[in-house]
């Protein structure tokens, strides 16, 4: 809680990372999300890549809903527990690429580790040195490098899930007028 001079009352401290760290949240959401279903639907898919991916799914859309909750707050929601989860899913990624690595993106799964180490900092940083948020221009320059790691692996995620274990790839039949 905060008085109106801004200063927090003793015993209850406000975590603020920057507000950069909400984006790259929803980036890394949607990397782990996207990476997730291809392991769910993927032409090489099992019972572990499906059960992994059903549970990388779950952890992208959490990232997403953590990300929004920040931002509509205006403040770091659950900074320890975010820690955990940005732990969490590094962990369950990599798990994926282990288990089925000709199944798996390793762009996309570079990009999730980067923007979730990103992730991570940012918001231990905030834990240590509460920041304002950073405005409206700091939230577009992370949008903007968010989207430009976020589209290629996002491609490459499908990619892998379409891709055959001998490196063709499964057809994708158009319905062209339907």
């Amino acid at each position: 809680m905060t008085t109106a001079m801004g200063a927090s009352l003793p015993g209850r401290a406000v975590h603020r990372a920057p507000a950069w760290v909400a984006v790259g949240a929803w980036g890394a959401g949607l990397v782990g999300a996207a990476v997730g279903a291809a392991a769910i639907v993927g032409v090489q898919a099992d019972t572990v890549s499906r059960s992994l991916g059903a549970a990388a799914v779950a952890h992208g859309l959490l990232a997403l809903a953590w990300g929004a909750v920040c931002l509509a707050r205006g403040r770091t929601v659950a900074p320890r527990s975010a820690l955990v989860g940005v732990f969490a899913g590094i962990t369950l990624i990599v798990a994926l690429l282990a288990t089925g690595p000709g199944a798996t993106s390793v762009v996309a799964v570079g990009v999730f580790v980067a923007l979730s180490v990103t992730v991570g900092a940012g918001i231990g940083w905030g834990i240590r040195h509460p920041s304002r948020g950073g405005g409206v221009a700091g939230l577009i320059a992370a949008a903007a490098v968010v989207a430009v790691l976020v589209t290629p692996a996002l491609g490459s995620a499908q990619d892998a899930a379409t891709a055959e274990p001998d490196g063709t790839f499964a057809p994708v039949v158009e319905h062209h007028g339907h």
